[in-house]
């Protein structure tokens, strides 16, 4: 699978370390619909254009910024853009539509992706309900295996298991690892996902999770049906870096 791996600039030199293959987190939309960039190396080329749009606002015109991203894809030798929220319906448009001009890609969630005919559309691995072979599957039906690629995010999540329920509360890597000690897990077959259950105080918790088999797991799912294209994300697989991308 062909995989990008996403940072920020202070994570840059770990993340070079691993693979050429990045998609850079430096870039968002200021206050009045323009292009803000945190510090990148003067010398930095190639990978994807990654843009946030929080605490920014898409403007009513977005020509100029389609051009000014198209701009940046071009002195960075960039593959593309990857959009990590649903914007506007004439932002993807039109930024679908500069950058399929001049070669590039442009990555984009499934709720917008049919606002951009060229866009390749981005499908989160990370389940709690249903099955991901199946998610992949209507997927790869309805837009065709060639235009997804996998948002490949790292589950760490604490549930409680009262008939009441709850929401589940995100849990760091060394947390998730000091639940985990000593106790059995269990693997989900249509999650493609480990779990297990403790008790704290008179509360039984379940936990889910992912670890490097099972984010391997959901990749050989996903190329099984001919998706070739995933992203993982820093600091969010830190720790299984090295196992994820040791083959680059």
């Amino acid at each position: 699978m062909d995989l990008y791996l996403a940072t920020d600039s202070g994570r840059l030199q770990q993340a070079m370390a691993c693979t050429a293959q990045l998609a850079h987190m430096s870039y968002r939309i200021g206050p009045e619909g323009t292009l803000l960039a945190s510090p990148l190396p003067d010398s930095l080329r190639g990978g994807l254009l990654m843009l946030s749009d929080e605490g920014g606002t898409y403007p009513d015109a977005p020509e100029g910024l389609c051009r000014t991203l198209m701009q940046e894809c071009l002195r960075r030798r960039y593959a593309g853009v990857i959009l990590d929220t649903a914007p506007p319906e004439h932002f993807c448009r039109i930024l679908d539509e500069t950058l399929f001009r001049q070669g590039r890609k442009l990555f984009l969630p499934e709720t917008v992706a049919q606002f951009a005919p060229h866009g390749i559309v981005v499908v989160c691995t990370a389940l709690t309900s249903g099955s991901l072979e199946d998610k992949l599957s209507d997927a790869a039906g309805k837009w065709g295996p060639d235009r997804l690629a996998l948002d490949l995010q790292r589950m760490m999540i604490d549930y409680p298991l009262s008939a009441a329920g709850g929401s589940g509360v995100p849990l760091t890597v060394a947390q998730l690892h000091e639940l985990a000690a000593g106790r059995a897990t269990y693997f989900s077959r249509p999650l493609c996902a480990r779990y297990f259950t403790y008790r704290v105080d008179s509360e039984a918790r379940f936990v889910l999770f992912d670890d490097v088999q099972t984010l391997k797991t959901k990749m050989e799912t996903a190329e099984k049906l001919g998706i070739r294209q995933g992203f993982f994300m820093l600091p969010e697989v830190e720790d299984l870096v090295q196992s994820l991308f040791g083959n680059q």
